[in-house]
């Protein structure tokens, strides 16, 4: 039997260029920065050194100091004082450096450690690729009915500059952000599509490894879970029907995606319980450190400070200049303003002017109902890592952008909405093609508008790149160091003119998302449905499945 093949929609190829910019960004730091520059970055390759000599090393475990086989390493302890001697970042699961094997034993066979380096740099490098991707795919699932929006949102990650500068320092924070934001899009794909056999153990083996790369992974599993009990309700008449009929089915389902994750990698949080007390080891750390306590929880979340060094640390994170968290103050003040005027537009829409109605595709009421729910389930997220961040602060941790990640897609999905609400300043001559109406004439603006402020991102990232300090020391020694820099920063400028090219190709009124987004996706053979379509009542028509 053949299958009907559906075209990728022309926003998911925009967001997929702007990952390939982002990789290129991030490798031109792990090229040029010198070897274990970032913190933190010395602690994460002895990770993988001390598991590929078959030790699963904790937070007290010695670095090696070997100058002849890890001369990086043996350089970077002097004088280094005893808590920063030891692996400290053994709490975290192993499913990253695990995955760094390979690289080690590539660096071993070859005598090139610093090649392991540049190595485990790429490889983090390639998840905060992934992660910028996810970040627009996720800004599609809370605004599907705005193409331009998942653009601009990835394109935001770009404009951050700590975003593409951590990327290039060995961390398993790429590969972690990545797989909880897929656990998420998957599980908001179940909400708009239903939930499958195929779909649950897809989720399910990505939820195992957002597990087994840091343990904010298992609150993506926890919301996982909560993103299939709303799909299964969602396809009931009412919450009654729900309640008496697949609620415990619903519940069943949910439980065993939770318990994937514990069976694979339970043992080691049961591990760090047993050694130091708690799942993360965090109390044991912040002892090791010396760190003092810095207020309450609850202290945190009501200071503004919190806030502001949090969202900051997106722009000026390492050793970025601080002078860049002005670009963090101007576009949360301008996310703020327009979505501000957004909803004063939705609530007392002019006829004219920046509060003009706008004109969208249709939705039915199961669609709002879907929108409403993701919206509500990856806020419900958000809270909950901010929380558990808050916490971290309180007990006398520090602020980093690694931490402010997981809000991206609510970010960035907001400063969409924003754009788009703020273009209307403009005045804009736009036209349609061979589509008219008024609600062409809204789409031909938002992709106007957005295509302008990805590139605007694009530039304030790459500026933020050359404002760093340009280094001739990257991890593997080489004669041609100055060359494999400029050549590093040429090829970094050639893909951004490349993805600037193909973002103005591509978003142009009438071809732009016009079809693929509202074909159903279309599968060999029959799908088995685990939780089948009762017909509504009161709904006002069934969701029209958009294509992942």
């Amino acid at each position: 039997m053949s299958v009907p093949r559906v075209s990728m929609s022309q926003s998911t190829i925009c967001v997929l260029l702007l990952g390939v910019l982002g990789f290129a960004m991030s490798a031109q730091v792990a090229i040029a920065m010198p070897a274990l520059f970032k913190a933190d970055e010395r602690a994460h390759a002895a990770y993988a050194v001390a598991l590929s000599q078959g030790t699963l090393p904790t937070i007290d475990t010695d670095i090696p100091d070997d100058p002849a086989r890890y001369p990086q390493l043996a350089e970077s302890l002097f004088g280094a004082d005893e808590a920063h001697r030891d692996i400290w970042v053994a709490n975290h699961p192993p499913l990253f450096y695990v995955m760094s094997q390979p690289l080690v034993w590539l660096g071993d066979a070859v005598g090139s450690p610093g090649l392991t380096l540049l190595g485990m740099r790429l490889l983090n490098a390639l998840g905060f690729a992934l992660t910028t991707i996810l970040v627009g795919l996720l800004a599609r699932e809370l605004v599907p009915r705005r193409p331009a929006v998942p653009v601009i949102a990835s394109a935001m990650c770009i404009g951050c500059g700590a975003m593409t500068f951590v990327g290039g320092g060995i961390y398993n924070d790429g590969w972690s952000s990545a797989a909880a934001f897929m656990t998420l899009y998957l599980g908001f794909r179940m909400i708009r599509q239903g939930v499958t056999r195929e779909r649950l153990i897809a989720a399910a083996a990505v939820g195992v490894a957002a597990a087994g790369f840091r343990s904010t992974g298992l609150v993506a599993v926890l919301f996982l879970g909560a993103c299939v009990l709303v799909a299964m309700w969602l396809r009931e008449p009412s919450l009654r029907t729900f309640l008496r009929g697949t609620f415990w089915r619903a519940v069943g389902i949910a439980a065993c995606i939770g318990m994937a994750p514990v069976v694979v990698f339970g043992w080691f949080y049961v591990r760090n319980i047993q050694l130091y007390g708690d799942p993360t080891a965090s109390s044991s750390l912040f002892e090791k450190f010396g760190r003092e306590p810095n207020g309450t929880t609850l202290f945190q979340l009501v200071n503004p400070e919190f806030y502001g060094h949090l969202l900051g640390s997106l722009w000026t994170d390492g050793n970025i200049a601080n002078h860049w968290s002005q670009a963090a103050a101007i576009v949360l003040t301008l996310t703020l303003v327009g979505l501000v005027l957004d909803a004063a537009a939705k609530a007392n829409p002019r006829s004219t002017g920046v509060l003009r109605r706008i004109r969208l595709v249709p939705q039915s009421t199961m669609q709002h109902r879907q929108d409403l729910a993701i919206w509500a389930l990856l806020g419900g997220y958000c809270l909950l890592i901010l929380i558990n961040v808050a916490g971290f602060i309180a007990g006398g941790g520090w602020i980093h952008a690694r931490y402010a990640v997981p809000f991206l897609p609510f970010l960035a999905a907001g400063a969409g909405i924003a754009a788009l609400r703020l273009g209307r300043i403009l005045p804009l001559r736009v036209s349609t093609g061979p589509t008219t109406g008024e609600t062409a004439l809204d789409e031909a603006r938002d992709l106007r508008v957005g295509l302008g402020v990805s590139l605007a991102f694009m530039v304030v990232g790459l500026v933020c790149h050359l404002d760093t300090e340009q280094y001739v020391d990257g991890p593997v020694s080489s004669t041609f160091a100055l060359v494999a820099l400029v050549a590093a920063d040429l090829v970094m400028f050639a893909v951004a003119a490349y993805v600037a090219t193909e973002l103005r190709r591509r978003m142009r009124p009438g071809t732009f998302d016009a079809a693929p987004a509202l074909v159903a996706p279309v599968t060999a053979g029959p799908v088995t449905d685990v939780a089948p379509r009762r017909p509504r009542e009161s709904t006002g028509g069934s969701a029209t499945p958009k294509a992942p």
